[in-house]
């Protein structure tokens, strides 16, 4: 399953050691120029074939929901693939197909990796790996707006309600969408902790993050899965300095090939299971052997970056 690229980088690693957050109630809508959408024509899957994924553990709640459903659009490029019930609008596909046509180079950028990479380094167990699919959901609300899975992004159906803030959740969803194709073979459930996809997903969309000399304000480590989290809104600026912090040390593409060496190993399939913290025994694995550093440039382990975690910021400024 492994690429060339991700076994080489593993092997130069290891000689050296090795739900969604946004949210809006803006009353101010998103309505650029129909005109100015992404070219592309409709299909009906009874023809093409091409019917929607039904793997379920690939989607969540919201992306489930067209499961059943054969109309969908087409970009140009053939990179993306937009499906939902004939009850919408032609807009609304056209609208969610250019979201995520426009975006996706940019958010993999974040990564850096371009399509190519992607395609290569994304799981081949996902539906449809050269293609990014959307849904038009009804499950998504207009407060959520979009919601990822690994196999598809859901969008809220009804294009008139979307947000002005329409392209930063965008970018923030990708991102989720982008760690679980990189993180996951075929697992159940997303292997990163909470704090991790949420701060990462943070930082690539380029919203909030807490000052360093604030982080005593909230314990973002302890929050592994969203039932974790206080409900506190200002705890995802949090998330996203835990994550920066790791990024500044070790630079983004250490970052990708810690998502990349988690995939490997749930591929593995040696490494099932929660450690005794409730982390994914394959996120822990793979950040352990990774040679990941502190500010510093010293050696830092997963146990040590979750116990000493104010210490290491309370230095770091």
């Amino acid at each position: 399953m492994a690429t060339s690229k991700t076994v080489l980088i593993l092997s130069v690693l290891v000689m050296a050691l090795t739900g969604c957050k946004v949210t809006t109630t803006d009353s101010r809508h998103y309505h650029p120029d129909s005109d100015s959408f992404i070219s592309g024509l409709f299909y009906d899957a009874r023809d093409t074939g091409r019917h929607y994924p039904i793997t379920s553990w690939a989607l969540n709640s919201d992306t489930e929901a067209c499961r059943n459903e054969t109309l969908y659009f087409e970009t140009n490029s053939g990179r993306v693939r937009v499906y939902g019930s004939p009850a919408y609008s032609e807009t609304s596909f056209r609208a969610a197909a250019s979201e995520l046509e426009r975006r996706v180079d940019g958010v993999l950028g974040r990564f850096q990796l371009r399509w190519s990479d992607f395609v290569e380094d994304r799981s081949a167990a996902a539906p449809y790996p050269r293609k990014v699919i959307g849904c038009l959901s009804p499950k998504v609300s207009r407060s959520e707006f979009v919601s990822a899975s690994m196999a598809a992004v859901a969008f809220n159906p009804y294009y008139g309600q979307w947000p002005y803030e329409t392209g930063q959740i965008v970018t923030h969803e990708l991102a989720h969408f982008v760690q679980e194709n990189l993180s996951r073979y075929d697992a159940s459930y997303s292997l990163l902790p909470y704090w991790f996809a949420e701060g990462q997903a943070v930082v690539v969309a380029g919203e909030p993050v807490a000052p360093v000399y604030q982080h005593y304000d909230y314990d973002p480590l302890w929050d592994v899965t969203p039932h974790d989290a206080a409900d506190i809104p200002y705890r995802f600026e949090h998330y996203g300095l835990a994550y920066r912090y790791l990024e500044k040390a070790n630079g983004t593409l250490a970052m990708t090939v810690l998502l990349e060496m988690v995939q490997i190993l749930d591929w593995d399939g040696g490494f099932l299971g929660e450690v005794s913290t409730g982390e994914s025994r394959a996120f822990v694995e793979a950040f352990n052997s990774a040679g990941l550093v502190d500010h510093r440039n010293n050696s830092l382990t997963f146990q040590r970056f979750r116990s000493e975690y104010h210490d290491l910021l309370n230095s770091s400024y």
